[in-house]
């Protein structure tokens, strides 16, 4: 079987994110709603406020680092905001490919980087040709 490459540079996503801080300010306020402990609640609802800047730097966008990324039979190569050098990556283990979404799981220069990449993120030839590059990958 003959490799293929394939090479994205997804769309901003803000619809995505707009659903994501939906769900960490829903998470957010729920041990308030609960009536939790103040402490107990304070300390859950700053958990899922920083689990939502996680988030968000995951989700194609301004807040996100990763531009670019590229995966042929060389191997795996990203682009970082703001530099224009591509660096070696590694695709790990936790990378999957959903039907309508990607979640992809990035080892680049000893850190961990990835994507939440949706269907409506890239055109739908580029999304099928990832998805099955994935699912030889991992």
């Amino acid at each position: 079987m003959t490799s293929f490459a394939v090479a994205i540079e997804p769309r901003a996503e803000p619809r995505l994110a707009a659903l994501a801080l939906l769900f960490h300010a829903a998470a957010a306020a729920s041990p308030w709603v609960a009536r939790c402990g103040t402490s107990l609640a304070l300390a859950l609802s700053a958990l899922a406020l920083l689990g939502l800047a996680a988030t968000i730097a995951r989700i194609p966008g301004p807040h996100c680092r990763l531009a670019r990324l590229e995966v042929d039979a060389d191997g795996c190569r990203v682009r970082l905001r703001p530099c224009d050098a591509d660096l070696p990556a590694t695709l790990k283990p936790a990378t999957r490919a959903y039907s309508g979404m990607v979640v992809l799981d990035l080892a680049v220069q000893g850190r961990r980087r990835g994507w939440l990449l949706t269907r409506s993120s890239l055109p739908a030839d580029e999304f099928r040709r990832l998805k099955a590059r994935i699912r030889l990958a991992c």
